[in-house]
Parts: C-alpha cells; structure tokens; sequence
C-alpha cells in the first residue's frame, strides 16, 4: 500500500479527517436605487435596463432590471439580472444574492433571492432571479416616493477540491488552517 493511500485510509487502521475547500477569491456588494419606478413599467417584455458597472469580488459587473419580466409573455414580475462585464475573463464561478431592501437598508426575507453560476464575460446570456411580483411591490410598502432599492452580494470562489487533513485539525477555525 503506497504512503499516500495509508494516510487517506489510515495507516493502522484508526479515524481519518479530510476537508472540502472551497477558498473565496473575493467579495462585494451593489446597492442599485430605482428611482422613477412608475416610469420604468410599459418599456416592454424582455427588454432591461442596464446599471452603471461596478467592481465587486475582483470583477467587474452590471445588473440588467427587467420592470415588466423577462419572460415575453408575463408582464407581472419584476426580474434582476447579474452580467459579468470582464470580456477577458472566462469562467468566474460565483454565487450571488438579490434583496429586496426596507427603508432602513435591510433586505426583506421574503425577498431574497440567491443562485450560483459560472460566468464569461463572453457570454450574452445573464442569470437572474424574479425578484417580486409589480403587484406586490406596488402594495408591500418597499415603494416609496415612486423609487425602491435593491441589492446585490456576490461571493467568487475558486476551484472546490478536497484533500486529507490531521484528524487534530478538524474542529480548528478555518482561519488558523493554512489551505
């Protein structure tokens, strides 16, 4: 039995650790006001308009607000999509979260919504989440003064990979291991 087979099984038999690593690359945040909301409705199924960029967790980005769907035949959702914006990078694995935020800042539970996907600034398809129904919105009490705010959390990742660890490593904070 090779040396590297005996540390993953153990050697005399007894308990073995291993982790799942799955290192954050970077971080970030975009908070995104709509201000004008009652002029935003009517512009067309399908069609978005596009934020300013921003760069969050080492890229940059865009969302696309869909105020009358993105689907062509339901006009009643209003959609949030993520776009990566880095025509060089080619695949950015990601996980994000679209909120809802009250008027004190702090997103709405019920109107959370988190994906994960990987990126190329290549591509010209966007992943996106249904952020609420224009009915509810319009009677949530989100809309105020004819603007509502949203926001964006992003969390890149880099390659999730395993690997064999000291058993006397696996209640030890992440932050003392060295990866």
């Amino acid at each position: 039995m090779s040396n590297a087979f005996a540390s993953s099984i153990g050697a005399s038999g007894g308990v073995t650790a291993s982790a799942i690593v799955a290192p954050v690359v970077g971080s970030g945040s975009h908070i995104l006001r709509i201000d004008g909301y009652s002029c935003t409705k009517g512009i067309g199924n399908g069609t978005h308009i596009a934020s300013e960029t921003f760069a969050a967790a080492g890229h940059r980005w865009c969302l696309h607000y869909y105020p009358d769907s993105v689907n062509r035949h339901d006009s009643g959702e209003i959609c949030i999509f993520l776009k990566l914006v880095d025509v060089d990078a080619d695949k950015v694995e990601a996980k994000y979260t679209i909120s809802l935020l009250d008027h004190d800042g702090n997103p709405r539970p019920q109107y959370v919504r988190a994906g994960q996907n990987t990126f190329s600034g290549r591509d010209t398809s966007t992943p996106g989440v249904g952020l609420i129904e224009r009915s509810e919105l319009e009677g949530c009490g989100y809309l105020k003064d004819d603007a509502f705010v949203i926001r964006c959390d992003i969390i890149v990742v880099k390659e999730i990979f395993t690997k064999a660890i000291p058993v006397s490593e696996i209640f030890r904070p992440v932050m003392k291991r060295e990866m």
